[in-house]
């Protein structure tokens, strides 16, 4: 899943970050409110995670912007505000939960797993934790493990993460930034070092589920039934 982090404390959101692209998600990372008006016009997110006081422009704008053009979309506000006129303010902006500072991260992962399979899935769906990436592999969202016909092959912890983030972002275009932001968790890696990493993966695939595409990154294509 893409995450939109909107938050200007350093510490906080580096603590943010680590735990979500921990838990295997692609996290969009923005220390002032303006970056993120930019951003949602190109770029749309699964979910979006909002402080309410930041630079340039405040989360609670940002939060109608992103209401406007993403409705559906769920949004937490996170904030040290307790007011109840802030709160209020924040959901009729459009937010779909209210986290107060301080608070655990694991009570964050907690709501954005409620909130999501609220949009996901139906009320009477069973949830599935394997995806069908071709006729031959799947992968286990809940070990992140890729399987061929059945039997687990073996990649290393780059590597893995690396097949991981494919299969969270099925049919999207995931770029070298994108890439290291999730890999190597946003330290510096070159892009010939990235590009290895990526040929790595691909040499040891036995079907060609990443494509390059030129110019642009690459992508892992999503089956008809997957």
């Amino acid at each position: 899943m893409r995450i939109l982090l909107l938050e200007d404390e350093f510490m906080l959101a580096r603590s943010i970050r680590t735990y979500l692209l921990a838990r295997g998600h692609l996290v969009d990372y923005y220390d002032n409110g303006q970056e993120v008006l930019e951003a949602i016009h190109t770029q749309a997110h699964d979910f979006y995670i909002l402080d309410i006081n930041t630079p340039l422009v405040g989360g609670l704008e940002c939060l109608k912007a992103i209401a406007i053009k993403y409705p559906n979309t769920p949004k937490i506000i996170i904030s040290a505000y307790h007011d109840v006129e802030y709160i209020s303010d924040a959901f009729s902006s459009g937010c779909s939960d209210y986290l107060k500072k301080p608070f655990n991260l694991k009570e964050l992962d907690i709501r954005i797993l409620h909130l999501t399979s609220k949009v996901q899935q139906p009320s009477n769906a069973r949830y599935d934790p394997i995806i069908h990436l071709s006729d031959h592999y799947t992968f286990n969202k809940e070990s992140n493990f890729l399987y061929y016909d059945g039997e687990v092959q073996k990649f290393t912890k780059k590597e893995l993460s690396l097949i991981t983030m494919f299969v969270s972002n099925l049919g999207q275009i995931m770029t070298d930034e994108s890439i290291r932001s999730f890999v190597w968790d946003g330290e510096e890696a070159e892009a010939s070092t990235i590009r290895s990493l990526v040929n790595r993966v691909r040499s040891k695939l036995k079907e060609e589920l990443i494509e390059n595409i030129r110019g642009f990154g690459y992508t892992m294509k999503k089956a008809e039934y997957a």
